[in-house]
């Protein structure tokens, strides 16, 4: 499907990330393969919009714009699935003494809407706005689990080869095999798989039958889980 014109400025965000949160013209052409006169046209339309800011005293670098933390106050604050989830991740917090995340999965990569930490535990790797590889740790798993059987598929031939790396899944037959047994036992436990130290629980949480279920994620140092 062809991206709308609106669609494809939109795809300038798509540059930004922790290690990479300042970005020029030379960044939008190299990296979207656009024009220079294309790309400071793409800047002033996000600009306008307050979805990027230009940084004063630099040759032309851009960060982003208010707009995006307004919208993330709004998210934070009105979205119904973290309202509901809100009061029941606190008191599993206060029971367990663990970090709570609750995850979505979207097509190219896993996001945490809302976390609940234990004191002043660092996720680091965790936390609300935090993209993940969807082919580690105990969040997408059990998401991935609850695929139609022509997704999971799809899914398996886009990361067959992170699976297989990462001693997951070897073929499709037996990627599978391992998400029906994800599925039918409730919960995915995973060591280690995206920080060496960090254990996750995962269970799925569905708010609607027709949607994939999200998943809620107890999250610690490994040593926490030994049982």
């Amino acid at each position: 499907m062809a991206i709308s014109s609106f669609g494809k400025i939109l795809t300038v965000l798509d540059l930004f990330s922790v290690s990479r949160p300042v970005i020029n013209v030379d960044i939008i052409c190299e990296e979207l393969g656009l024009s220079k006169p294309t790309s400071y046209r793409y800047l002033k339309e996000l600009v306008s919009a307050d979805l990027l800011k230009r940084i004063n005293g630099t040759s032309g670098d851009y960060t982003l714009g208010s707009k995006i933390a307004v919208l993330d106050y709004v998210s934070r604050t009105t979205d119904p699935l973290v309202q509901i989830s809100t009061p029941f991740m606190r008191n599993i917090v206060e029971r367990t003494e663990l970090c709570c995340l609750l995850t979505y999965l979207n097509d190219d990569y896993c996001i945490d809407i809302h976390h609940e930490i234990f004191k002043d535990t660092e996720l680091l790797s965790y936390g609300r706005g935090c993209p993940r590889p969807i082919y580690v740790g105990a969040s997408p798993k059990t998401m991935v689990s609850h695929l139609s059987k022509q997704r999971m598929h799809d899914y398996y031939e886009r990361f067959q080869h992170e699976l297989s790396e990462s001693g997951f899944a070897v073929d499709e037959p037996s990627f599978i095999q391992r998400m029906r047994k994800i599925k039918k036992q409730g919960f995915y436990f995973s060591q280690g798989e995206i920080d060496p130290n960090v254990s996750g629980l995962a269970v799925p949480v569905r708010f609607s039958s027709k949607e994939v279920p999200l998943a809620l994620t107890l999250v610690a140092s490994k040593n926490r889980f030994d049982f």
